[in-house]
């Protein structure tokens, strides 16, 4: 990964963008973080991202939703989709997307950085 590329972070929980960066932050990669995926798609960054790390559920557009946005523009950035919630149904739309990796929360952060460095490689 180049000096100028980074891991963006879309949450819309405050505290896990700041855990999660801080994480990506303290293994040496750079990280940015966001509050929603339209702030992500507004800010211009996608072309220097390698990474997405996204929650499932947020305000306005979800994880999946996003995802499927990246795909229909033919972004080919891997992206890892994190999630609290267990219900089979929205696991399986999640799968369906095909994300580099999908996470339940809370993570341990061995597999949350083995997750982000399969997803670099």
């Amino acid at each position: 990964m180049s000096p100028d590329s980074l891991i963006s972070v879309v949450d819309d929980d405050a505290s896990v963008r700041t855990a999660v960066v801080s994480l990506l932050r303290s293994c040496g990669w750079k990280a940015l973080a966001f509050d929603s995926a339209e702030a992500f798609l507004e800010s211009g960054e996608l072309a220097r991202t390698h990474l997405i790390i996204t929650d499932i559920q947020m305000q306005g557009m979800s994880g999946i939703d996003l995802k499927r946005e990246l795909d229909a523009r033919g972004s080919m950035v891997p992206v890892i989709i994190i999630t609290a919630k267990t219900d089979a149904a929205v696991m399986e739309r999640a799968k369906a997307c095909n994300p580099a990796c999908l996470l339940r929360k809370p993570f341990d952060s061995e597999d949350f950085i083995a997750c982000v460095e399969r997803a670099l490689a």
